[in-house]
């Protein structure tokens, strides 16, 4: 049986912090990366076939496929993050007349979400390719909120796949 030295060994570094993570999103302003409160390591999904056989079934492998990626954003006095998407949605697919873009100009070539360590060196890389603002979450107005509340909203973003890139 391991002891607790020998499972203290393991965690070099006292383990990767789920609070230290950087975002950034270009098309969303220079103040992503402290704007961004909350985001996630993208999953990874295979998924499954079954081949029925003589009252069997076998599972193969699939076909791979990316779940949609969320971030948290503070809202700022600017409204900069929020602008900045509402305005590159507004080019995919305008507001007012539904005419939009008639490229694909409009994706990010490569998004990313890295975790930290305490040092701000970078543990784990993920980069997102071909991405595009699919929903940006309403911002819940209330007498109820807390006045020492900050204004937070998500955004939900469609792409084509993810790499870990370190």
């Amino acid at each position: 049986m391991a002891s607790i030295d020998q499972f203290k060994a393991q965690l070099i570094g006292g383990g990767p912090r789920s609070n230290r993570f950087r975002v950034f999103i270009p098309r969303t302003g220079n103040r992503i990366e402290f704007l961004c409160s909350a985001a996630q390591i993208p999953a990874a999904d295979i998924g499954e076939v079954k081949v029925k056989w003589m009252g069997n079934e076998l599972k193969m492998p699939g076909d791979r496929t990316f779940a949609d990626w969320t971030v948290t954003i503070i809202n700022d006095i600017e409204f900069s993050a929020r602008t900045a998407l509402e305005l590159w949605q507004g080019e995919i697919v305008g507001y007012g007349d539904s005419q939009g873009s008639t490229s694909l100009d409009f994706m990010v070539d490569r998004a990313y979400v890295e975790q930290l360590d305490k040092s701000d060196a970078v543990l784990a890389r993920y980069e997102f390719f071909n991405m595009w603002p699919k929903t940006i979450a309403a911002i819940s107005l209330s007498y109820e909120t807390g006045a020492d509340a900050v204004q937070t909203f998500e955004a939900t973003f469609a792409f084509s796949h993810w790499e870990r890139v370190l």
